[in-house]
């Protein structure tokens, strides 16, 4: 009778994890999983010692794409940076956790980019904030400003599992919006860092959604499809080529589309830093040119870096 009791227990707490990590509402002590009820990201890789030195990990990458920021047929190039630091976060404030306030291990992510619009300039900053065992999404933010405009964009989710967007801006209108969060889901700025933990089923596969500001989630299928040398210019490296297909377009990054078609490259060492993303359906290439760890809030990068001159 034990054994019995025992087993119908023990199936009921799958069948709660697995409907917890697909359905909405989920709240935040549950596992973010993928629809089949599996880990979509290594936390033995999130939580690894290497995050521990107080430094965050500073990329840069050259981008080149086939169109403007008005989706004209006109190429343009550019430098993009971004930074990846562990941080202590405060759900209930969403901040960092100051001193005096309770905080989660997190990960704070930025990518940030200047583009040439012709007669002026748009500078553009994606920031991430997500629990650092499992990169469950705390709140995204975007920040955009050219002589036109600023705007300012929130995605943020709280504990309960309820999430929300506003929008700010001097040209282009006001939004506020509330809508349930589905366990599993990730924001699309999170996914350069999503792509470095994912982890494959045995066919080599995994499935997850991307969260979108409209309160639609996406389903996404990220397969591995091998290791190769990556060759980039002052740099060979071996990377591990992943293929995301996703069921609707997302907002790409460093693209004015969306996008329904990416191909990552990750590097094969532990620190697995992303070497390259190509876009397949929206032409774009963006490629490594120097990452370094360093303290950016009180030493000056630019001295560090060999290989970097423009100043994204």
């Amino acid at each position: 009778m034990k054994s019995h009791v025992t087993f119908v227990t023990a199936a009921l707490l799958t069948v709660t994890l697995l409907i917890a990590g697909c359905d909405v509402n989920a709240d935040g002590d549950v596992p973010m999983l993928s629809p089949e009820g599996e880990a979509i990201v290594d936390a033995d890789f999130l939580t690894s010692s290497m995050w521990d030195d107080g430094k965050a990990e500073m990329s840069f990458y050259h981008v080149e794409r086939d169109h403007t920021q008005y989706e004209e047929g006109v190429s343009q190039s550019f430098m993009v940076g971004s930074y990846l630091v562990k941080q202590d976060y405060s759900v209930a404030d969403q901040t960092k956790a100051l001193e005096g306030m309770d905080g989660e291990s997190a990960f704070k992510f930025s990518l940030f980019q200047e583009i040439d619009a012709g007669s002026y300039e748009r500078k553009q900053n994606f920031v991430v904030n997500a629990r650092q065992a499992d990169l469950r999404p705390f709140k995204e933010s975007f920040t955009s400003y050219d002589w036109c405009s600023n705007i300012y964009r929130e995605l943020a989710v709280d504990p309960a599992g309820s999430a929300s967007f506003m929008m700010r801006s001097d040209d282009y209108g006001n939004t506020d919006r509330t809508f349930d969060y589905r366990g599993g889901a990730f924001t699309p700025a999170q996914l350069p860092v999503v792509m470095r933990a994912l982890t494959f089923d045995d066919n080599g596969e995994r499935a997850f959604h991307v969260m979108l500001d409209d309160g639609s989630f996406v389903e996404a299928t990220a397969t591995r499809e091998g290791t190769e040398t990556v060759t980039l210019d002052h740099m060979e490296e071996e990377g591990e080529r992943i293929a995301v297909r996703f069921e609707e377009p997302v907002p790409g990054l460093v693209t004015a589309m969306d996008v329904a078609e990416v191909t990552y490259w990750r590097r094969t060492a532990d620190d697995r830093t992303l070497l390259r993303v190509r876009g397949e359906d929206v032409t774009f290439d963006m490629r490594l040119v120097e990452t370094i760890r360093s303290a950016y809030w009180e030493e000056d990068i630019w001295a560090q870096l060999e290989h970097v001159d423009e100043h994204p």
